[in-house]
């Protein structure tokens, strides 16, 4: 903890992640954005680039979830004929040869990755847009819990991800992203968010980020 004009602020990582302020936010781990067969992965997209850093994502929620802390799954969505688009929104979606029809509610594609499992008291928020504060009810989750502090995992690094590590930290929450557990079908763009994460928020391996969370854990439990 540091003092900032007479103001108590969290600094070290396991004052970030710990679980008494804390939630994971795991965003749009899904069937059609990362794994062959899937929506991305039809329309040429490298999902096999992807594969290492998906085993990540369910191995840490996974280790996250067995030490108590509290997790929320953003689950993104398509409504058919477009119900939930408009004009511009038609053509972002397609702007690199994509059908606009993914992650359709019901469907394979829709449906969180082999492994990921949501455990009881967990969180299910749907999203129609790369936010995942845009349009949810995610804030007031996280209020009405007393979460200050978010760890970030999930897909795509460079849309979603980073979209929703803004937000968040735009919100007046901490913000902590797992390196190794975000990913992109696209090297380049996946490293230009990297950067800017390290440019401006905590963003550490999985392995440092959960040995941090016991610590915070214990510590928290022996107060």
């Amino acid at each position: 903890m540091k003092s900032i004009l007479g103001r108590d602020v969290l600094d070290t990582l396991e004052e970030l992640v710990d679980p008494r302020w804390t939630a994971v936010l795991a965003i749009d781990i899904q069937k059609d954005f990362c794994i062959p067969g899937g929506h991305f992965a039809r329309h040429g997209k490298d999902v096999a680039r992807m594969a290492p850093a998906v085993s990540r994502m369910v191995e840490f929620v996974g280790r996250a979830q067995a030490l108590g802390m509290r997790t929320i799954f953003m689950r993104q969505a398509s409504l058919p004929d477009g119900r939930m688009d408009s004009p511009a929104w038609l053509r972002f979606k397609t702007r690199d040869g994509k059908t606009p029809d993914y992650a359709l509610p019901g469907t394979w594609g829709w449906q969180f990755v082999d492994g990921l499992q949501v455990a009881p008291g967990n969180w299910v928020i749907e999203k129609f847009r790369p936010d995942s504060f845009l349009g949810t009810h995610l804030d007031q989750v996280l209020r009405t819990q007393g979460i200050e502090s978010v760890i970030i995992v999930g897909t795509t690094t460079e849309g979603c991800v980073e979209s929703t590590v803004r937000s968040a930290s735009y919100r007046d929450y901490y913000v902590v992203v797992v390196e190794d557990a975000v990913a992109s079908p696209n090297a380049e763009l996946h490293e230009g968010s990297l950067r800017l994460f390290h440019a401006r928020y905590p963003t550490h391996h999985s392995a440092r980020v959960l040995e941090a969370i016991e610590r915070a854990r214990t510590a928290g439990t022996d107060a």
